[in-house]
């Protein structure tokens, strides 16, 4: 991901084409109107995530903390039945507390191998998502094409959205072992369910995406020829429970983000499957190439919701990092509690071998993510 990017001119362009977009919403009578036939939807979010580490690198902070502000529009723009087309915007605003960033917390701070809520950075105003979603064959098949975030389709499972569910990366989209493309990458994803229990989900996106300059990646899409490409073939018990009861296999290609391009390509499978109050799931994923974060990680847990009203999630991880290190091994637990509008989520990590750190071999890290969710 790009997490460091100068602001340039066509940043500032984006940006102000961007809010030219915005107001275009909020101006045009045909939309305005659409608003008050609640086609038009939004939401306002605010996300902090903070964390301590009981083991860190001489002169380096201990701790860090930053913040996510987001606005999320969708305009249900076309229903016929039970076809649709909609118009779904993202954006994000990322900020840091403190001098040291949670991106870069493991390896710069604690000196292990992996990443913590790597969402949260100090990059600032961004672009998660613009993109046309249509959904035809009585909603059998579902098509997204534009300014994508990758982790809505690529791997998914119940427990793996790092804003609700687990923190660590190993626990989420791909394993650690998918060299994800930075959020509004350009591209398109088809998914077609083939049976009442069976599907596909195919994507094609720009590997370079800039999430800082995202109209880069029409160009880059067209000229460059570095792509991400995923084909996910999955079984559901039904596609009311596709996140709870699925097991899917899904292999992808990527030239990688990088000027020079590079052979990257691998394999993951994921199991997961509600039953009761429990929600256990096992994953695992093999990788060649440069830019994953693991050649090979294995991932198995369970989620509970029968501990008062919130979720809890217990994940343990063992991996083998894309380069001459020891093996990594990760667990966390989270308990997440929602009181209306607010949520929080303590939760504990434990991190065994620290490749960076000469000191020590493993540390714990306790951390706290909050949410304040407005719908409109």
């Amino acid at each position: 991901m790009s997490e460091n990017a100068p602001f340039t001119k066509k940043t500032k362009r984006f940006w102000l084409t961007l809010l030219g977009a915005v107001m275009f919403v909020f101006g045009t009578p045909t939309l305005t109107n659409a608003a008050e036939d609640k086609a038009l939807k939004g939401a306002v979010d605010y996300y902090v995530f903070g964390l301590t580490a009981s083991e860190s690198l001489p002169n380096k902070d201990s701790s860090a903390a930053a913040g996510i502000a987001r606005i999320t529009l969708n305009w249900l723009a076309y229903q016929k039945e039970s076809d649709t087309g909609a118009l779904q915007l993202r954006v994000d605003h990322k900020h840091g507390y403190t001098d040291s960033t949670l991106s870069e917390f493991v390896m710069g701070n604690v000196g292990g191998f992996g990443l913590i809520q790597p969402a949260f950075s100090d990059i600032g105003l961004r672009l998660t998502n613009l993109y046309w979603t249509q959904t035809f064959n009585k909603q059998s098949t579902d098509m997204m094409v534009g300014f994508l975030d990758t982790t809505d389709y690529v791997d998914t499972y119940q427990l793996g959205n790092p804003y609700y569910g687990f923190s660590n990366l190993q626990f989420s989209t791909g394993s650690g072992s998918i060299p994800i493309p930075d959020e509004s990458t350009f591209g398109g994803v088809l998914r077609h369910m083939m049976s009442e229990n069976y599907y596909f989900y195919a994507s094609f996106s720009d590997a370079k995406a800039d999430s800082t300059k995202p109209f880069d990646g029409v160009e880059q899409f067209i000229n460059d020829n570095q792509y991400f490409k995923s084909l996910e073939i999955g079984w559901v018990e039904s596609k009311d429970d596709f996140y709870l009861k699925n097991s899917h296999l899904t292999v992808w290609h990527s030239d990688g983000p990088k000027e020079q391009a590079s052979e990257n390509y691998g394999a993951n499978w994921s199991s997961i499957y509600k039953t009761g109050s429990w929600i256990p799931f096992f994953r695992a994923g093999v990788a060649q190439g440069p830019e994953a974060l693991y050649k090979s990680s294995v991932v198995f847990g369970t989620g509970y919701s029968g501990v008062g009203p919130g979720m809890l999630g217990i994940a343990l991880g063992w991996a083998k990092p894309n380069a001459e290190l020891d093996d990594s091994y990760n667990s966390e637990i989270y308990y997440r509690m929602n009181w209306g509008a607010l949520s929080l989520t303590p939760n504990v990590q434990y991190l065994h071998t620290l490749p960076f750190n000469s000191k020590a071999d493993d540390s714990w890290i306790i951390g706290l993510r909050g949410n304040l969710h407005f719908g409109f």
